[in-house]
């Protein structure tokens, strides 16, 4: 999808030149000056009858009528550089994104240095757009009939930065390189996403560096995975890397792995391997580099970039490249985590979930551990056994085991529920949400491998506690009651549980997948969930809920959600709400300890297993889903908490 480029953007040939405008009480001046003198001066009068506006959010096209090779000019006003954050840059190139979509263009090219605005420099520009890209792109198209109408995917964004008269260097690390390898060609790529073969996989994600286009993107996708070989046909709604041999037919929203024939090489971590002959591949520790074919664009000599409505970039390719992937994979992670509570809840069943994390951890050499009903017997886990109850569906425990570092210590841990509703609800599987964020932000470890161990427990299940009311002895360990309010059940560690309230399940399913993370050495815990809908009325759908037994702890949480650009509130825990908790007059804590501040006494019944350990619990069944569409999605599940978790996962790695 990207490519590094250091000429002269005026001389692009893309569908579109995507350009920031700052509102400053100045001319144009530098590469725009130019621009403006190759128009005759026309752009400056459309700026002052309003036809051309700075103003933050505008969006203006201007056709180039064959004065420059661009076909045209999409204009994003950025408003007030000093009123410019992150997160209102990145919204910006989602609307630039999803007009491109809609205008059905193949190509745009995006001149940089003109988003360098205020505090925002070409490193965190880089990284916007290139997690914009994916975010704003995101489809999930259901399971309608379409219409035969040919799909339009934007295949490739020339990224255009100060060229400084020095030559264009290779980029090592930029989004699913794409390099097209015919017959017997030998290429090693020590991080490549994406090298594709001759054919025609239509809709593969995949980025190039100054080479041609051979593909067409995918926004989103079920995850496909194998080794190099012939494609043909059309691939929707997959992502791909498979193996030496045919892919035919059509693939829609399925998975499908393609066996070995003469594929030669090691396809370790990659999205896509599609190569075609013998070509020997090593797609190693994924990170993104490509066989780069001609560069388009011409140095700048001795150009001054430096003006008042915007400034160069003063980066290397390689930086920017490296910014650009950044952003792709934490993009890419959070469009995983919607389509898994976009996917109606009886297509993702545990047993469906459990396979899409063990290709996960085979995709990305994680290890994995699947505890079915059995082995959560053996070890007591009474708690998630009874928020299984009678469900058709097994309940699974997956464990994602990520070693960052060459001992196994100092480990966070992630915990997420997936509650999976018997039948099929109405619109996205919001039970998913802690679980689907969990997912999208290991594969963001898988790709960015912090060095940082982590641990992903996910305690997945269907939902049917018995709604009535009735006294059932304490749990036997075997989970074999059928689990009513009133009941008591044996937790984990061995702490009994007095189940008021059917809606109780979520809670117990953490109580056992905390005690677990902690088995697996858990020095901080983070879980996520979507546990009560009291959280909006405090504090509305665009802020998470937070709960935490450590200052410190949160406080790191805290830092990565605001890089992340996702807003966090902390509700205080007191003794009287920790006492609460323990008032059941029949077992050691209270499922239900009333309908005053649940996410408060959901915290602290969640902080009763992780005791003594640094935890932070984040409520988000408000921010798990919008009802309308933004500038960077479409209404539906958002995939809210991917990044914070990511980030704090590489902070950490960086930090500790």
């Amino acid at each position: 999808m990207f490519e590094i480029c250091t000429g002269d953007p005026l001389e692009c040939r893309e569908d579109c030149l995507v350009i920031g405008l700052q509102q400053v009480p100045k001319k144009f001046d530098g590469l725009l000056e130019k621009l403006d003198n190759r128009f005759d001066g026309e752009l400056t009068e459309l700026v002052k009858s309003g036809d051309l506006s700075a103003h933050a959010g505008s969006l203006s096209v201007i056709h180039t009528l064959g004065k420059l090779p661009v076909k045209r000019l999409l204009f994003i006003g950025l408003g007030n550089p000093k009123e410019i954050r992150k997160e209102h840059l990145k919204r910006m190139f989602g609307k630039a994104v999803k007009h491109i979509l809609k205008m059905r263009w193949a190509t745009a090219a995006v001149f940089l240095d003109t988003f360098c605005a205020g505090t925002i420099n070409g490193e965190e520009a880089a990284q916007l757009l290139g997690e914009a890209a994916p975010m704003a792109a995101y489809q999930f198209a259901g399971y309608k009939r379409q219409p035969n109408i040919p799909e339009v995917q934007l295949e490739k964004v020339a990224v255009y930065i100060r060229a400084a008269g020095k030559k264009p260097e290779p980029v090592e690390n930029v989004t699913n390189v794409h390099s097209r390898v015919a017959g017997k060609a030998e290429t090693q790529l020590e991080n490549a996403d994406h090298v594709s073969g001759p054919g025609r996989p239509e809709n593969v994600e995949h980025v190039s560096t100054n080479g041609k286009a051979g593909a067409q993107p995918i926004q989103n996708a079920n995850p496909h995975w194998g080794a190099a070989g012939k494609a043909e046909g059309r691939l929707r709604n997959a992502e791909q890397a498979s193996a030496a041999g045919k892919t035919e037919g059509r693939l829609g929203n399925a998975k499908h792995v393609n066996a070995p024939r003469k594929a030669k090489g090691r396809p370790g971590n990659a999205e896509h391997v599609n190569v075609a002959g013998e070509a020997e591949i090593r797609p190693e520790n994924i990170g993104h580099a490509g066989a780069a074919g001609k560069a388009k664009g011409r140095p700048v000599k001795n150009a001054s970039l430096q003006t008042g409505t915007y400034r160069n970039t003063d980066l290397p390719g390689e930086t920017v490249g490296t910014a650009l992937h950044r952003g792709y994979v934490f993009g890419k992670g959070v469009n995983t985590a919607r389509t898994l509570v976009n996917t109606p809840v009886n297509i993702w069943t545990p047993v469906r979930l459990a396979e899409y994390a063990a290709s996960l951890a085979e995709k990305y050499a994680f290890e994995v551990e699947i505890l079915k009903k059995t082995e959560m017997e053996k070890l007591g886990m009474g708690a998630i056994l009874a928020a299984a109850g009678e469900s058709k569906e097994p309940p699974n425990m997956i464990v994602l085991r990520y070693a960052g570092e060459r001992e196994w210590g100092n480990v966070l841990a992630l915990v997420g529920t997936g509650a999976v509703i018997d039948g099929c609800t109405p619109g996205a599987n919001v039970g998913m949400a802690g679980a689907a964020a969990i997912l999208g932000a290991m594969e963001v470890v898988g790709e960015r491998k912090p060095a940082k161990n982590v641990v992903a427990v996910l305690p997945v299940t269907g939902n049917r506690i018995n709604g009535t009311t009735g006294g059932v002895p304490a749990n036997d360990g075997q989970g074999k009651m059928p689990v009513e309010t009133g009941t008591v059940i044996t937790s984990m560690n061995g702490k009994t549980i007095e189940v008021r309230d059917t809606g109780a399940s979520g809670l117990l399913m953490l109580a056992d997948a905390v005690t677990y993370a902690k088995q697996y050495g858990a020095n901080q815990i983070v879980d996520v969930a979507t546990l009560t809908m009291d959280v909006v009325s405090a504090l509305g759908r665009d802020k998470t809920g937070a709960v935490a037994n450590c200052d410190a702890f949160f406080e790191r949480v805290l830092e990565s959600a605001k890089e992340a650009g996702e807003f966090i509130w902390r509700f205080p825990v007191t003794e009287a709400d920790i006492e609460n908790v323990r008032s059941s007059k029949i077992a050691d804590l209270n499922g239900w300890p009333g309908s005053e501040g649940r996410v408060i006494e959901n915290g602290a019944f969640i902080g009763a297993f992780a005791e003594d350990t640094p935890w932070v619990h984040l409520e988000m069944s408000g921010t798990a889903l919008t009802g309308k569409e933004t500038d960077l999605g479409p209404a539906g599940a958002t995939g809210v908490m991917v990044r914070t978790l990511a980030v704090l996962a590489e902070k950490m790695a960086e930090q500790d």
